[in-house]
């Protein structure tokens, strides 16, 4: 076998076994990036309903852990966008058993 053939017989190799890979091993790195892309366009359309639902949810339990005395202080977080969330410095934790 001469020089010339055995690099060709390796490049046409290389050709056949690692183009097919090479696009698998795309594929499968890619494919979560485009779902990702995909659903953060899919969000600002029903963003604003999914809020205030998490919103209602929220202030409900915390007055169902206020109605069983669970709560010791309400602590209100802004909610608004662009303000950060931050909780109190000291917070008293009690040992209670779950019932």
């Amino acid at each position: 076998m001469d020089v010339t053939e055995a690099i060709v017989v390796s490049l046409i190799t290389a050709m056949v076994v690692g183009v097919p890979l090479l696009g698998l091993t795309l594929r499968f790195c890619l494919k979560p990036l485009v779902e990702a892309f995909i659903r953060l366009k899919e969000v600002p359309q029903s963003g604003g309903v999914d809020v205030q639902l998490l919103r209602e949810r929220v202030a409900y339990l915390e007055r169902v852990l206020e109605a069983h005395g669970l709560m010791d202080e309400h602590v209100s977080l802004s909610l608004r966008t662009g303000a950060p969330e931050r909780l109190p410095a000291v917070s008293s934790l009690k040992d209670r058993e779950r019932v």
